[in-house]
């Protein structure tokens, strides 16, 4: 059987973690957010930057 203070203390900073992440997310939900969404912006456009309807994966044209 595991140290039970350990795990007292284990469970308290489980605990702790979570709440500061509810505390930041409160606190820059818009932000995150804002951030999250130009990085998927970001990734899309890089996708369709090299793709090209016939497949050439941006190989310039004769």
């Amino acid at each position: 059987m595991k140290d039970q203070k350990e795990v007292r203390i284990a469970l308290e900073i489980w605990n702790l973690i979570n709440k500061l992440g509810e505390l930041l997310w409160d606190r820059y939900e818009e932000e995150f957010l804002e951030i999250y969404l130009k990085e998927e912006d970001d990734k899309f456009l890089r996708t369709i930057k090299y793709s090209t309807p016939s497949g050439t994966q941006g190989k310039p044209e004769d």
